[in-house]
């Protein structure tokens, strides 16, 4: 109810009312359907000397596609509950779960869960008078119930980094496994955004550019995630896994992916595939569809899941990258002239059976390691 006692809505199926800085008890409860949960429980927690006006009882909505496909939260039934408040930020509450979001600089807060949708985002870049930035690759996942099914297949570390966080589909989902998470933001606007809408103690936004953040100095052990923007996937890619995280999970254009799990012989296998395969235990997590982004892009996206293996090799990935480089800089050639630089080469070609006239991109990648401890 509001500060002059009349009632305006209440919590769930409770009939619990809220009132002007009265705080919102554990157990009242909030019925959520977001396809994987119902029944959260609201942590405790007070609004401070605001007046809270709940819209309306929790409600049911038709969630309209983003396109004429129905893969993406077409046809999906959503309860929404809504919070209205002038002040910028609420309170921290239990951080084991939170039941409140913020879509806007303490406008709008929607239940947990709901940033991955179109209504969040269209409503956010609303609140910031902002366009998604092509040139950034900000294309933002609208498909809450399909990410929600990759991070519940990941196993992450203590400390995490994200990369690309945008309005914080992806960053909500990650703080519920309890982590420690670091998120960098390019966008000085949305980094802005999302520190203020999401206040949780367990996070850290950095603005910065991701290609050039230094992961060989994070504390291990860690892992990094993200929705990456296409234009620069190679090369951050190529960053994270020669830092070695224990684990790397991102969203990646469709002939990206390719590259992770290419065979050789095949145009897509090199020194990335070379790397993850050696170090990692890779998968597919799921495929997303133009239209389970906003806006849609002109690709198919992939979700990559990569687990470090429990007998990765202890040689410096780095050092390999650059071995496995130099031998596939000039594919056409044969091994023989790609190692003229090593005085040893045919001693080493010779030990592991490899004929002289081989080309390195037919070599498997424990080849590449042989060659590159006997060299």
């Amino acid at each position: 109810m509001s500060a002059d006692g009349e009632t305006i809505g209440s919590v769930g199926m409770t009939g619990a009312a809220v009132a002007s800085g009265e705080a919102v008890s554990t157990g009242a409860a909030l019925t959520v359907a977001c396809g994987v949960a119902a029944g959260i429980a609201l942590a405790e927690g007070r609004f401070v000397g605001v007046e809270v006006g709940i819209d309306a009882l929790p409600r049911t909505e038709q969630v309209q596609p983003t396109s004429a496909s129905k893969t993406a939260n077409s046809g999906i039934k959503k309860n929404r509950f809504i919070c209205a408040s002038p002040f910028g930020s609420f309170p921290s509450v239990c951080p084991k779960r939170r039941a409140l979001y913020l879509a806007g600089h303490g406008k709008i807060c929607y239940t947990a869960r709901m940033r991955a949708s179109i209504e969040f985002v269209k409503t956010a870049l609303n609140e910031m008078n902002a366009s998604p930035n092509r040139a950034l690759g900000q294309n933002f996942c609208v498909d809450g119930e399909r990410l929600f099914s990759c991070v519940e297949q990941m196993t992450l570390a203590k400390n995490v980094i994200e990369i690309g966080p945008g309005l914080g589909g992806l960053t909500e989902l990650l703080l519920e496994k309890g982590v420690s998470l670091t998120a960098i933001e390019k966008d000085a606007a949305m980094a802005d955004f999302l520190e203020h809408s999401l206040p949780h103690p367990d996070l850290a936004v950095m603005t910065g550019d991701a290609q050039k953040f230094r992961y060989r100095d994070a504390e291990p052990p860690f892992s990094v995630v993200g929705n990456l923007p296409y234009y620069i996937t190679t090369p951050i890619c190529t960053a994270v896994l020669k830092a070695l995280p224990s684990s790397f999970y991102c969203m990646v254009q469709k002939e990206a992916a390719d590259r992770f799990f290419a065979a050789p012989g095949d145009k897509n296998y090199g020194p990335l595939s070379i790397l993850t395969q050696l170090y990692y235990d890779a998968k597919t997590l799921a495929q997303f569809p133009p239209d389970c982004f906003f806006p849609s892009p002109d690709v198919q996206s992939v979700f990559i899941g990569m687990t470090k293996k429990p007998d990765a090799p202890g040689d410096d990935p780095k050092k390999l990258f650059a071995f496995c480089t130099g031998l596939l800089s000039m594919r056409r050639k044969t091994i023989k002239n790609n190692l003229k630089a090593y005085k040893n080469a045919a001693d080493a070609l010779d030990a592991l059976h490899i004929a002289p006239e081989t080309r390195a991109e037919t070599l498997l990648p424990q080849d590449f390691l042989a060659l590159y401890r006997l060299l």
